[in-house]
C-alpha cells in the first residue's frame, strides 16, 4: 500500500481527489445514512492523507489548520473502506496525521469524534473534553490530544 501526503488539494491527482471524496461519501453519507455537507469548504485549507491499494483509495484523513474549525489544529474525515477495516488502517492514518503535526511543533490537537469511536481515539492518547452532542444526527464528543 502507498501512503500519499498532500499539503494541498493541488498536490492530488484529479482521480485521487475524486476517489477520496467518493470514499467519504460512501461512508459518511451512504453507509451512515446521514445527509450532510461533506464539501464544507475546509478541504482547500487542509492537508490530506490518502492510503492507496494499487489505484484505489482505501483510507483517508485530513488535517484542518488551527483557527479554522477550532483554535487548535484538528484531524477529521478519517475514513477506511469497509473491505479494509480491522487491519489497523484507521490507526495508521491517525498516527501519520499526528506525526505531521508533531513535526510542526504543534502541542495540542482537537477532534470531533463519533461517540462509538471513543475507545479507539482514547487508545491513541486522546481524552474526552465534552459531553455527547449531536452533529448531523450522530452523537459526537470533542477530544483533545497533547504531545
Amino acid at each position: 500500500m502507498q501512503l500519499i501526503y498532500a499539503q494541498s488539494l493541488d498536490d492530488l491527482s484529479s482521480m485521487d481527489l475524486y476517489m477520496m471524496l467518493k470514499l467519504r461519501q460512501d461512508i459518511f453519507i451512504i453507509e451512515q445514512d446521514c445527509i450532510y455537507n461533506d464539501l464544507d469548504n475546509y478541504d482547500p485549507l487542509c492537508e490530506h492523507l490518502l492510503l492507496k491499494d494499487g489505484t484505489n483509495v482505501v483510507a483517508c484523513a485530513r488535517i484542518v489548520p488551527e483557527n479554522t474549525k477550532f483554535n487548535q489544529p484538528s484531524i477529521g474525515r478519517v475514513a477506511v473502506h469497509k473491505e479494509y477495516r480491522r487491519q489497523g488502517l484507521g490507526k495508521e492514518m491517525m498516527l501519520k496525521a499526528l506525526e505531521v503535526l508533531s513535526k510542526k511543533n504543534i502541542d495540542t490537537v482537537i477532534i470531533e469524534a463519533q461517540s462509538y469511536l471513543l475507545a479507539f481515539y482514547e487508545s491513541l492518547g486522546f481524552h474526552k473534553i465534552s459531553e455527547a452532542y449531536t452533529v448531523d444526527g450522530i452523537s459526537h464528543h470533542k477530544m483533545i490530544y497533547r504531545y
